[in-house]
């Protein structure tokens, strides 16, 4: 855990609360500052979740009867375990379940999330993940990592990802290239490609001629991709390769949405029109 001195600590309140809950991975740790206004336990009457029975985000409420649990009061919060449970308040039938020990000293509190059922969705890009149905193995084991803070687990697999797919993603932007009419100069770059060229070098080609309508306010996401690959990982912290793991993923996210909407808008607009 990162050194964090007193001034720099978030207060423990319930919205920190809560948004540990709702985003800190299993066995994630954290310290906060010492409430300002006594506590007595960690409990707190609300988070949002996707709901698999409703099908969208709700609001899980805390609906057990009061006098017990992790709500009963006691002097002064202490070290020790807290349980959570919350159900949806739309439908009633989805639950959350969560165990947290705290560690409390005169100067902070540390929480660890030691548990949580149901299991938390991995977040998956349907693009993305489309676009990797022939790696998904790999896939999947990348997203874990990227979902459970494993940063340096994660940065291996999206190189890897990336370094098989390259190819196929190039081809996406040539496509993209090929149906417009300032797609030259992107042509022009990619035909330098050889298969035998290394990853690094075709991504910097491509890099160099990206059309402008996948550079959003000149932010070329080519150019991240290429930057944060570059980075070798055996020089980069725990931290830093989870940054980088998921910069490629969004890179990824973006460029494989903006060409699978034209390509959908493109094929739209031909057949309306050559319906005419």
């Amino acid at each position: 855990m990162t050194d964090q001195t007193k001034e720099e600590l978030p207060e423990l309140s319930d919205q920190e609360i809560k948004d540990f809950l709702e985003s800190a991975p299993l066995y994630a740790r954290r310290r906060y500052g010492l409430p300002t206004v006594n506590r007595t336990s960690l409990h707190i009457q609300q988070i949002d979740d996707h709901c698999d029975v409703c099908g969208e985000r709700r609001p899980f409420g805390d609906i057990r009867p009061k006098g017990g649990g992790s709500g009963m009061a006691v002097p002064r919060l202490d070290t020790g375990r807290s349980y959570f449970e919350f159900t949806c308040l739309t439908c009633r039938r989805a639950s959350r379940r969560y165990y947290v020990v705290q560690f409390v000293t005169d100067e902070h509190v540390d929480i660890e999330k030691a548990g949580q059922y149901p299991r938390p969705r991995l977040p998956r890009n349907r693009h993305v993940q489309r676009f990797m149905a022939d790696d998904a193995a790999n896939y999947e084991k990348a997203i874990a990592c990227l979902a459970n803070a494993y940063g340096i687990g994660a940065f291996a697999y999206y190189r890897r990802l990336v370094e098989d797919n390259i190819g196929r993603l190039l081809e996406l932007v040539r496509e993209d290239a090929a149906a417009s009419s300032s797609g030259t100069e992107t042509l022009a770059a990619l035909e330098q490609l050889g298969t035998n060229c290394p990853m690094a070098e075709k991504i910097k080609i491509a890099n160099d001629a990206v059309p402008a309508h996948l550079k959003p306010d000149g932010l070329n996401p080519l150019g991240r991709l290429y930057g944060a690959l570059s980075e070798g990982i055996h020089s980069l912290s725990e931290e830093q390769c989870l940054n980088q793991a998921r910069l490629i993923d969004q890179c990824l996210a973006f460029l494989l949405a903006e060409l699978a909407d034209r390509k959908k808008h493109r094929e739209e607009f031909k057949r309306s029109v050559g319906g005419l």
